[in-house]
């Protein structure tokens, strides 16, 4: 079951599969192993980027 928009009855599906009177749609095991890869993927890109943009500043003048 797939819903389009965040309707109500979504939630009270949401809320019926933590109850357990639910059960959720079986999935591929290579989602969960694609969607962790993206997410360090992510989490890299974006440290490298802060580090590259952190190392090009310049350090204060200092006076004499």
């Amino acid at each position: 079951m797939r819903f389009r928009r965040l309707t109500p009855g979504y939630f009270r599906v949401l809320q019926m599969q933590v109850a357990g009177k639910l059960k959720a749609e079986p999935r591929s095991p290579l989602a969960g192993v694609v969607a962790t890869l993206l997410a360090v993927l992510g989490l890299g890109g974006s440290c490298y980027a802060v580090w590259k943009m952190v190392g090009q500043q310049q350090p204060p003048a200092q006076a004499p």
